[in-house]
């Protein structure tokens, strides 16, 4: 009885919590000035995770003024090429954290603590961690502008609401935000799909089916989809999956949905909505979609059903989803989506078996299972799959040799895989040697006679070397122009084996900030206004096997 009771009781607790961070308990003002317009939503498609805030469109241009929604301190500070590019993280007195990504600049104490540890780490990328008292700001005090840095497309705010303990994502659109929305989500197709009793799909028995909106609604020819008698098995049975988006009022671009839910025979069998995402399960993603529809044919269907090992939050039923049905059955289905405004489309239709036999599903022993480790160890390879890194059985395909495969590049995965493979005796450091996935380097690392690395991928493997180091040249000027009238200098960099790892710019011997932009691979250095006549300049380069390359030049400034 006592540990009902506290059971209970933190049930209650938890919901409570919840309930402190939804749209009624708590309102922040805009993260911007200007009216609020998105241009992707919380929890919408992206690869191998869903996007975990909302964007807001900037007019099409970088400086917007970014403020604080709500009274608090600076967390965290960001600087990188990659993600988020520049950004802020603040938090908040009732236990949630604001981010401001994509930033093109911080201002004032942000903006001089940025400097300083750049200077004092002689480094563009730093992350940094104020204390509570370092850097407090007021509601809706400004404190950065919007920008287009890291991987953006675009000028835009990426702008997200965490659980500051846990870090778990919340949907920013359940906060009370001056939004308009009066336009449903809008249903394109579905795909009905034979499931063995934990959700897995069985090859080659699918099928898609046209969706259209007509003056009632949404239909499907005949209001009626049939099966062949062999989509039923002894254990298994059906399961659904929807392309569906959505739309906002006063944006013209697509976005995700919010929710769904399935009936079958009036009956809710499954239903999914995003309140909230953790950041280590997003990758459950490519269990969530027809990740090959998505991947070859770039459609996103959505499940109505998960697999056993999907334990993403965003489900709001404990069951798999599957319908089970036997040859001759007939049942009502009802799919129904809806955005955070409760704007509904709806699409019914009945599900009828054709008569005839079962699907007898042999099982194989030449597959990779998600519920079970895979290991192989001798002289020529060290591998290990770890049980929940696969979504559904894949086959094999091991292959040893002096390429080692296994498995598909294109299957995705959810977990690490732990790879080892033999460095023969060489005269060159072992620095300059690294595992490649499917041609592609990854982070490596050696210890007695074998490279070790973890990768999120199958497929081939092999043992690879990098002796050139990264080059250089003048991108916005010629070594013959003069360039006193210019406020920036660029370099278009590149690395074709590994990656780079250091970027350092020095003018007569002094180091200086050089900033770098993934988006089109190039550094970049903003010429101070008193930096006059002529100087050396040089540029050191360095990719991750050590391998450096110098750019140098006298130059007038």
């Amino acid at each position: 009885m006592k540990q009902l009771i506290l059971y209970l009781f933190s049930i209650l607790f938890l919901s409570n919590l919840l309930s402190a961070q939804t749209d009624n308990s708590i309102k922040y003002r805009a993260p911007l000035e200007i009216p609020l317009i998105i241009s992707a939503n919380f929890g919408e498609l992206r690869p191998n995770h869903f996007h975990m805030g909302v964007d807001f469109k900037t007019n099409g241009v970088e400086g917007q003024k970014l403020v604080a929604i709500e009274r608090g301190y600076v967390s965290r500070i960001s600087v990188s090429p990659n993600g988020y590019g520049k950004a802020i993280y603040i938090n908040h007195p009732n236990g949630i954290t604001s981010v401001y990504a994509h930033c093109s600049a911080f201002l004032g104490k942000i903006d001089a603590l940025v400097k300083l540890t750049q200077e004092q780490n002689k480094n563009f990328e730093v992350e940094i961690f104020p204390s509570s008292t370092d850097i407090v700001l007021t509601k809706g005090e400004n404190f950065a502008l919007s920008g287009n840095t890291g991987h953006s497309t675009a000028p835009h705010l990426h702008f997200e609401l965490r659980d500051t303990k846990t870090e778990t994502a919340l949907n920013p659109l359940k906060f009370g935000f001056d939004i308009v929305d009066e336009i449903p989500p809008e249903i394109l197709g579905l795909k009905i799909y034979s499931l063995t009793e934990r959700g897995y799909r069985i090859k080659g028995k699918s099928k898609n089916i046209a969706v259209k909106k007509g003056k009632y609604g949404y239909t499907i020819g005949g209001n009626t989809a049939i099966l062949s008698s062999d989509f039923c098995t002894e254990n298994g049975g059906i399961g659904i999956a929807f392309e569906v988006l959505d739309h906002h009022s006063k944006a013209t671009n697509p976005i995700g949905i919010y929710g769904s839910y399935l009936l079958v025979n009036k009956d809710t069998l499954f239903g999914n909505k995003v309140d909230s995402i953790s950041f280590p399960s997003t990758r459950y993603i490519n269990s969530h979609i027809d990740y090959e529809e998505n991947s070859v044919n770039k459609r996103k269907y959505q499940k109505s059903f998960r697999t056993a090992e999907n334990n993403l939050s965003i489900y709001n039923r404990s069951g798999l989803g599957i319908i089970y049905m036997t040859p001759k059955d007939s049942s009502e289905i009802t799919y129904v989506a809806y955005d955070t405004k409760n704007n509904k489309s709806q699409l019914k239709f009945k599900l009828k078996i054709s008569p005839g036999p079962l699907n007898v599903i042999q099982q194989k022993n030449d597959f990779l299972f998600p519920d079970k480790t895979f290991s192989q160890k001798n002289e020529l390879l060290e591998i290990k799959i770890p049980e929940g890194c696969l979504y559904e059985p894949v086959p094999k395909n091991l292959q040893i040799g002096s390429l080692v495969s296994i498995g598909s590049a294109a299957t995705p995965v959810q977990l690490p895989i732990q790879i080892k493979l033999p460095l023969k005796s060489t005269n060159l450091p072992t620095e300059k040697y690294y595992i490649a996935a499917n041609s592609k380097y990854i982070p490596t690392k050696f210890s007695d006679g074998w490279l070790s690395a973890e990768v999120k991928s199958l497929g081939a493997f092999s043992v690879q070397l990098d002796t050139v180091g990264p080059s250089l040249s003048p991108l916005n000027f010629t070594i013959n122009e003069p360039i006193s009238a210019k406020k920036t200098l660029s370099w278009k960099i590149t690395e074709n084996k590994t990656a780079i790892s250091d970027y350092d710019l020095y003018i007569d011997g002094k180091w200086y900030l050089l900033e770098f932009e993934s988006k089109g691979s190039y550094v970049f250095f903003r010429v101070p206004t008193g930096l006059k006549n002529k100087h050396t300049v040089k540029i050191i380069t360095k990719d991750v096997c050590g391998n450096e390359s110098i750019w140098e030049m006298d130059m007038s400034f």
